[in-house]
């Protein structure tokens, strides 16, 4: 089981590798292929509806033993002609979908019957897009590309460890910005051990691919191209053929990572007939695919015309003081609001150990319990300043173990409130 889990956490590096190509840096020697956008649709099957090229990337899970593979980690890339913009859209292996003459099934289960085929062909029923080309990865030389690159530097906000003796896995990352070799980047996208879990994971390996883009668009990189496109060749299979992904690597080799959005398909956890699955939210996947990205930012115009410069050091050092782990309760009733909540706190520094719901959901403002102790108390107040909840609902509790946030109806506020006080 440790690893399956572990296998799990790598999707992010097929598209690190298929991005190595695609950003240019080891194409640089075609410099002479500059195509156009009516060339490429003239060479690459797309959606004749908007004019994008569509990918499946999947990451297998290849067990010891076992007869059948089943896709592990599965990703939908969706690559803007027009508009140069890339957009991700990861798929949880539980999600329920109809797997044709298999019933209503988990996603993963799709390519074990049927390979990249069947999973092609349930994916576009259930996301009602042509999905014409794949990317399949193999992920065990995941440290050796990482390495091959010099690394990547990432701020990790809170220390991730995590040691299965039985499973061979020790993952021991402090906080900090530090540069990751391959052995600890993979640690860092494979860790999913705290509350956020799968969703967490998402975070950081998105966090990852950002990382990358910038790493291998360096000048300094051009002096790996022979051994990038070796390992890239090795580690991939595709139905591109050579031509097709010189020619759209090509077009992409200025590609800003700004251009990119990374999105998990919106949805809930569920149990039918005993089994637990995540039910999507397809209501939201043209909204999703057509999501426009953030223009960059001027930082430094923007905390001049903010005035928040000094407002951004105290909250940053309102979350330093925060040295114990904190529980969210949903208090509101609105689904997804804890995991809503703790995600904004991770993505701040602040760990979160535990996410549940309140016994009732009546609470019309939010509030904060702490137990006994020094500590408690004063990340209890540092958290009630962040989110600007009042002193009177900051409240002593020797019931619990841990300082707790109830979430209720003014979540909106809450939540937005958190994301003006992220410090990274």
């Amino acid at each position: 089981m440790v690893k399956q889990v572990s296998k799990r956490s790598i999707i992010l590096l097929s598209l690190a590798a298929f991005v190595s190509l695609a950003t240019g840096i080891g194409l640089k020697t075609y410099f002479f292929f500059n195509p156009a956008p009516e060339t490429i649709r003239e060479t690459i099957q797309h959606d004749e509806e908007t004019g994008r090229i569509n990918l499946l990337l999947v990451g297998l899970d290849e067990v010891p033993g076992e007869s059948a593979n089943r896709s592990d980690s599965i990703a939908f890339i969706s690559i803007d002609i027009d508009d140069k913009v890339v957009r991700m859209l990861s798929l949880p292996r539980d999600t329920r979908v109809q797997i044709p003459d298999h019933g209503w099934q988990k996603l993963n289960h799709a390519y074990a019957y049927g390979g990249v085929d069947l999973l092609k062909s349930t994916l576009i029923n259930y996301l009602g897009v042509p999905i014409p080309y794949h990317i399949i990865v193999n992920l065990h030389n995941f440290p050796e590309l990482v390495d091959l690159i010099g690394g990547v530097t990432i701020d990790v906000p809170k220390r991730l460890r995590y040691t299965d003796r039985a499973g061979g896995l020790f993952i021991d990352i402090p906080a900090g910005e530090q540069l990751m070799d391959g052995k600890t980047a993979l640690g860092y996208v494979r860790f999913r051990h705290d509350a956020l879990g799968d969703i967490g994971r998402v975070e950081r390996q998105q966090k990852f691919m950002m990382a990358v883009f910038k790493k291998i668009k360096e000048p300094g990189m051009i002096t790996k191209v022979p051994e990038l496109i070796r390992q890239s060749i090795r580690l991939v299979q595709t139905n591109l053929t050579l031509s097709q992904s010189i020619q759209l690597a090509s077009y992409l080799k200025d590609l800003d990572p700004s251009r990119t959005v990374f999105r998990t398909l919106p949805g809930k956890s569920a149990y039918i007939s005993g089994i637990s699955y995540w039910l999507g939210e397809l209501s939201t996947i043209s909204e999703i695919l057509s999501e426009k990205p953030l223009e960059p930012r001027d930082d430094e115009e923007d905390l001049e015309e903010d005035g928040s410069l000094e407002e951004e050091q105290q909250i940053s050092e309102l979350v330093s003081s925060i040295k114990v782990s904190i529980s969210v309760l949903n208090g509101s009733g609105s689904g997804g609001i804890g995991r809503e909540t703790a995600s904004r706190l991770q993505t701040m520094g602040i760990d979160v150990v535990h996410i549940g719901n309140a016994k009732h959901y009546d609470y019309k403002y939010s509030n904060i319990r702490f137990p006994p102790g020094e500590e408690n108390e004063k990340a209890a107040k540092a958290l009630g300043t962040i989110a600007q909840i009042q002193d009177s609902l900051i409240i002593p509790d020797k019931t619990i173990r841990h300082v707790t946030i109830i979430i209720g109806h003014d979540h909106v506020n809450v939540l937005k409130r958190f994301d003006g006080s992220k410090t990274d």
